[in-house]
């Protein structure tokens, strides 16, 4: 009966203590959940300064997070366990865990985000082992990212601690600031050199151009941002053939012109010799048509612009142009001397053909069709006749030309080289005889 006794009493004092133990646990489950979820546990370590660690390669990483950025930025109101969801203790700070050197998920909360950069060449050549292709945090930054409307820039692209969203100018996603995060790693000419990314991007080239004095345009205008892809990549917003719409999403006036020329159906057809907007324009360093060093400059066009394609002797062979020769001869013509001769106001190769709308000479929207060429030179020249139209400017003075014309000034030409050889070469010849004839004289 004792025994009996003694048993319930011990489950009597089991069961009435068993709830006790029960509640103070989850207290302390409680507490330690509080304390990781509130972040004061990691930043109990992480706001010190000196807290580094060495990655597989030995460079030292700081692990230092400033509690205040990290507050301010948009990720402020999330807790430290909710992107390192590996890491639910301090164990990792014991012997370096592996899970803690996993990197953390943005697809979590960010999953359209993530499926767009899954297919973007970023991704790409970090599956392919590129140690410097740009994650999330290499742009968007960690800590400190911000809004990308708020004029600092952060960490890699959007911050570490402190990521800010985009509206902020603070943000390295701002549009003020995307142009020195792509830098960081674009205009690095060591980087660029070991990938082979081509030539390395001066840092103010396109801050000095017309897009980048705007402070309303940046490199994700014409890359795109997560789903950004390489230039020969047909899907990508710079293939050739897809340039013209992604520069008619500001100048959808002037693309419609160019997708209907002669130049713009050609790079439609995927020609690899046919001119886009930034074969007359430029790249990142695109100036203002009045700038004296832009393509397009009225002094440049018919020396350095149009002549790059249309001086090559290939191009104007298999397109069938007209004359073979076509700068040489505008060159030669009075519109041409003049123009070479610094007159900004005489006639250049875009005051005839015209600029971003130009047709072969057979379409009757064309600026030289034989029906419209007396308007187009009546633009310089008011009150320009029929017969004045008629005037040829490509002429090939040769007596292989193709028109009676050409071959009739070609004669003359030759002709009048002769008369200029007779003339001078006899002139001298006589004033040689007839100084000769005096020093024997004298002599005598």
């Amino acid at each position: 009966m004792r025994w009996r006794e003694d048993r319930s009493k011990t489950w009597s004092i089991l069961g009435g203590g068993l709830p006790v133990f029960l509640i103070l646990g989850l207290i302390l489950g409680w507490m330690t959940g509080v304390a990781w979820c509130n972040n004061s546990l990691c930043l109990g370590c992480h706001q010190d300064e000196s807290l580094k660690k060495q990655d597989a390669r030995g460079r030292s990483i700081p692990l230092f997070v400033p509690e205040t950025v990290f507050k301010n930025s948009a990720h402020g109101k999330l807790s430290c366990s909710d992107c390192h969801t590996r890491i639910k203790d301090d164990k990792h700070a014991e012997g370096g865990q592996k899970a803690a050197d996993k990197k953390v998920s943005c697809a979590t909360c960010h999953e359209k985000a993530d499926k767009e950069y899954q297919q973007g060449l970023h991704s790409k050549l970090i599956m392919k082992g590129m140690e410097r292709a740009a994650n999330c945090y290499d742009c968007h930054g960690k800590h400190n990212i911000l809004p990308s409307k708020n004029n600092k820039s952060s960490y890699d692209c959007h911050g570490k601690h402190n990521i800010l969203p985009s509206k902020n100018n603070k943000s390295t996603t701002h549009v003020s600031n995307i142009d020195k995060t792509c830098n960081r790693c674009h205009a690095d000419a060591v980087f660029v050199k070991d990938h082979a990314l081509g030539a390395a991007l001066p840092k103010d080239e396109f801050k000095q151009s017309v897009h980048g004095k705007t402070g309303e345009i940046a490199c994700t205008n014409c890359h795109g941002s997560h789903s950004l892809k390489s230039l020969i990549d047909p899907k990508s917003t710079i293939f050739r053939s897809n340039i013209p719409q992604t520069c008619g999403s500001c100048h959808p006036d002037i693309t419609k012109q160019f997708v209907g020329s002669v130049h713009g159906v050609l790079a439609a057809r995927g020609r690899s010799d046919s001119p886009t907007c930034t074969t007359c324009h430029g790249f990142h360093g695109i100036k203002a048509k009045v700038d004296p060093n832009s393509p397009v400059n009225e002094r440049r066009i018919a020396l350095t612009t149009c002549p790059q394609c249309h001086a090559a002797e290939r191009i104007s062979k298999e397109y069938k142009i007209t004359t073979t020769t076509p700068v040489t001869t505008y060159y030669d013509s009075f519109h041409g001397l003049s123009y070479r001769g610094g007159d900004t106001f005489s006639a250049n190769c875009a005051s005839c053909h015209g600029v971003h709308d130009i047709q072969p000479s057979s379409d009757p929207k064309s600026m030289i069709h034989k029906d419209n060429l007396q308007k187009t030179c009546g633009n310089c020249h008011p009150g320009a006749s029929e017969n004045f139209a008629k005037g040829k400017i490509h002429v090939v003075a040769s007596i292989k030309g193709e028109e009676f014309g050409e071959k009739v000034v070609g004669w003359v030409r030759i002709i009048y080289i002769l008369l200029i050889v007779a003339v001078i070469g006899g002139l001298t010849f006589f004033n040689f005889m007839d100084w000769l004839r005096k020093t024997i004289d004298r002599a005598h």
